[in-house]
């Protein structure tokens, strides 16, 4: 019965034709710290910085599906025309990372210099094994891979 009031309430995928064309193509991460940050992204992350200036306050760089792009808080603020906002408190964003394997990869980044938030574990209620990590301004990196399903045939 539910379903079915959902169902009648939307349009069919052909009656809902698209105004405009968007592909997501990277995210925006604000930072105090572009040092650090770059520091961190490239060097402890492993990610290929395709460009970066320091005293510009701008760093980008490459993933396989989308680009991490660096900005200074204060750059984006100046942009906009607006005052400097201080550092937001708590974590500002999660970005996901679905990695072979979760323990080998946060050992790895750790090692790098990763600052750890919570390590490995399997949290049956998502379907995947995790842990977490930040970067130096707050924004957690969530590395993932999927646990094996309950109905999956064994060998």
């Amino acid at each position: 019965m539910r379903f079915e009031c959902l169902q009648q309430g939307l349009k069919m995928s052909s009656e809902n034709e698209k105004e405009h064309s968007m592909k997501f193509k990277n995210v925006r991460l604000l930072v105090g710290d572009m040092a650090a940050s770059i520091q961190f992204w490239r060097d402890v992350m492993g990610l290929h910085m395709t460009y970066g200036d320091e005293a510009m306050g701008y760093a980008y760089f490459e993933t396989d599906s989308a680009g991490i792009e660096l900005l200074t808080r204060t750059g984006f603020a100046s942009a906009l025309g607006e005052a400097f906002m201080s550092t937001p408190q708590g974590y500002p964003a999660v970005l996901d990372f679905r990695v072979d394997d979760v323990d080998a990869s946060y050992a790895d980044f750790v090692r790098r210099g990763a600052i750890v938030v919570a390590g490995p574990q399997d949290r049956p209620a998502w379907g995947v094994r995790s842990a977490h990590l930040s970067d130096p301004n707050g924004y957690i990196v969530e590395l993932y891979s999927e646990l094996p399903r309950a109905d999956a045939p064994t060998v």
